[in-house]
Formats: C-alpha cells, structure tokens, sequence
C-alpha cells in the first residue's frame, strides 16, 4: 500500500492543505471595517468579497478534483498552491476594492484546486474501511486554521491590512515544499493526459454510481452539503451578527468566532474515536437531525427577540460543531463508495456541494438583508429542512462496509 511511502506528518500535512481556505478567509474577516475604511467603500462591497471567495474555492475543487484523477495529485497539488500564492501577493499590493475582489476569486480558485486533492489523497492511500477516522483526523488538524487566523488577521492589523495576505503568501510557500521534495504522488501516472472534456465523463460517473440499483449519490452529495452548508452560511453572516447585531469589537469577534472552531475541533476528535465504533450513517443521520433542532430553537428565539449573545454563541457553536462530526461521517461512506482513482472527482461532488449551496445561502441571505438576524436564521432553516428531508430516501445507506466497486 502507498501509505507505507508516506511519511509520518502525511496527515497533519493534508490537514494544513486543506486549511488554505480556511486560511485565506478567516484571517481576513476582522479586517474587513478597517479596509472598507482604508479603501473608501462601504463594508458591504467588501462582504461581498466571502460568497466571491467560496465560488472562487468551489470552481477550483470543482475542475481539480477530477485533474487530478487524470495526472495525478501532486501536479494539481503544486499548480493550485503557486496560484494562490501569486494571487495573496498580488492581494497585498492592491489599492482597489474592485482588484482585490477579482483577485480573491483567483486567490479562491488557487486554493481549492490543491486543497481538493487533501481528500483524494487520503482516498488512494488507505483501505476504504480506514478512511473514516483519517478524514476526522484531516479535519480536525484543518479546524485549528479557524481558531488562530482571526486572532493572527486582527494581530497583523496593527501593521496593516497589507501583512495579512503577506501571512497567506508565507504560509502557502511553506506548503510547497514538503509536496516537492517528500510526499509522493499517491495516483501516480506514467504516461499523464489531461483531457478537459472527459471530467464530464468522470462527473457523469460519480453522479450515476447506483447502490443496490439507486442512484444514490447525487442525493447524498447534496444532503452532505445541505448539512455543512449551514457553517459557511454562519461564515458569511459572522461579522454582520457578533459585529453589527451584538456590538462586538474586532478583538471579540474574533474570540466569539475562534470558539466555532474550537467546537469543530473537539467535535472531529470526538468523530475519530466514534467512527471507529458505530456505524458511519447511523453517526450523520442522527448528528444531521440534532443540528437541524438547534437551528429551529435559534430561528424561535431570534423570531421572539429572546436571543442574547450568550445563546447566539451557545447555539451557534453546537450548530457548528455538528458538521466536524457530519462531514467525517459522511465523507467516509460516500467516498467508500467509489475506487480510490476516483477520489478527486467524487471528494469535488461532496465538497463543492458544501460550497455552492454554502454561498447560495449565504448570498440569499444578503439579499434578503433587513438589518436583522432573520434572514440569515430562514436561509439556515431552508438548510437543514434539506439536509433532514434528504435522509428518508439514503436509507439504503445503512451499511458500513464500501461498496464492492470500491474495494
């Protein structure tokens, strides 16, 4: 098996990988006033900047994903991490709010097209009965990005907003090094053709996969994103309601915001230990239908005007923490339904699911913007009234084991 090339940090590496969006976006969100006032915009022209960012990290796991599959890891790996390191510097040395939101999609686009290949990787190292707590571990190796880049983006304010991105530069370039001199190419290929055309072909693949004769990922993929979605919806909003609703200055947001992650955290620890015990399905089916309860309860007090700031951040951070426990869970079997050289393609439909849906939500939510917490509490009901629906039919999903396709 590859994993036996590997070497020991391979984990925590794709943990860092996977950080990059994390990275580029929560160390950026205590800055956002200070730039709009040092640009002459209104915060909002800048917010806007977050959806641009997550379509931006969607399109890049969207085509890198299935490249991937096709020339192997490392190549997408190192192309989608000197992107994004151009693009940050770039950032830095921008004067325009117009510039830097065209140059944060490039940034985007950089960062999901190697990031995607973090699941992928785990995918073709492993047996697929084994991916469920290398993915928990990934993740929560990934979720210590959203505890310290607000704390690191609010610290490198005093130096400028410039310093920030700097930080994004030296971080990305530090990511390719082990990737060019340690870590071999888990999907290696020796004689490597892309062809831009068959990554419809190997969608359609994944898309059509049938499990006990139904075609049962697509759902899947979209329930996945539906229930995830919810944290990148909170993303979005999470300046307007810790700053704007409750008052928060740049030094407590980013404590309020880090406590999210620190929920992930502890919620991805919990996932590697019972995911070696239960059953992955029973695990997000029942974690799917807690966080759709909590969203209910956080919809009711914001409706009755009951919600204070210590409940917001109680139930915003359970609400959270459900996806560290949802996302391994339901990563682990619906990877495992799918041969490991069809990792990059099937790891691009679960997580550009979460990122699509994530930003439509978080840009319905926008839209809707009255100066209150209720439209963002709808569109996460919209959500998870999704997500928990969607279960009825992946009831064929009982199962532990990985498809035979997959073995």
């Amino acid at each position: 098996m590859i994993h036996s090339q590997l070497p020991r940090f391979f984990l925590l590496y794709l943990g860092a990988l996977v950080a990059l969006g994390p990275v580029a976006m929560d160390a950026y969100l205590p800055a956002l006033p200070t730039m709009a006032n040092k640009l002459g915009v209104s915060i909002a022209t800048l917010s806007a900047s977050v959806s641009t960012f997550l379509v931006g990290f969607a399109a890049g796991q969207l085509l890198g994903g299935p490249i991937s599959d096709q020339i192997g890891r490392r190549r997408v790996c190192v192309f989608g991490t000197a992107l994004f390191v151009l693009a940050s510097l770039a950032i830095s040395l921008s004067e325009s709010a117009a510039t830097i939101n065209l140059l944060r999609l490039l940034q985007a686009f950089g960062g999901g097209f190697a990031s995607i290949t973090a699941m992928a990787q785990v995918r073709d190292a492993y047996p697929a009965e084994q991916i469920g707590a290398r993915f928990a571990t990934v993740m929560m190796v990934m979720m210590i990005a959203p505890v310290v880049a607000p704390l690191i983006g609010t610290g490198l304010l005093h130096f400028g907003w410039q310093a920030i991105f700097i930080f994004q530069v030296v971080y990305a370039a530090a990511l390719l090094v082990p990737m060019l001199t340690v870590i071999p190419d888990t999907l290696p290929q020796e004689k490597p053709r892309l062809s831009l055309t068959r990554i419809f072909r190997q969608y359609a693949a994944i898309i059509g996969h049938r499990h006990q004769g139904r075609l049962l990922a697509a759902t899947f993929a979209l329930c996945m994103g539906a229930a995830a979605g919810v944290l990148l919806i909170f993303v979005t909003h999470a300046s307007f309601t810790y700053m704007t609703i409750f008052s928060a200055s740049e030094t407590l947001f980013s404590v309020l915001f880090a406590l999210n992650a620190i929920g992930l955290i502890a919620a991805n620890a919990l996932s590697t230990r019972v995911l070696r015990v239960f059953d992955p399905m029973a695990v997000f089916r029942c974690v799917v239908i807690c966080q759709a309860l909590a969203v209910a309860l956080l919809a009711a007090l914001v409706y009755s005007d009951a919600l204070t700031l210590p409940l917001a951040v109680a139930l915003i951070v359970f609400v959270v923490s459900c996806v560290g426990v949802s996302n391994p869970a339901g990563g682990a079997r619906f990877m495992a339904m799918f041969p490991a050289g069809q990792g990059g393609s099937a790891a691009a439909i679960q997580l550009v699911s979460m990122f699509v849906f994530g930003s439509a939500m978080g840009a319905l939510g926008s839209a809707l913007h009255d100066g209150s917490l209720r439209p963002v509490v709808n569109v996460m009901l919209v959500s998870v009234a999704i997500s928990t629906a969607l279960l009825v039919p992946l009831r064929a999903l009982k199962d532990a084991q990985p498809d035979s396709a997959a073995t």
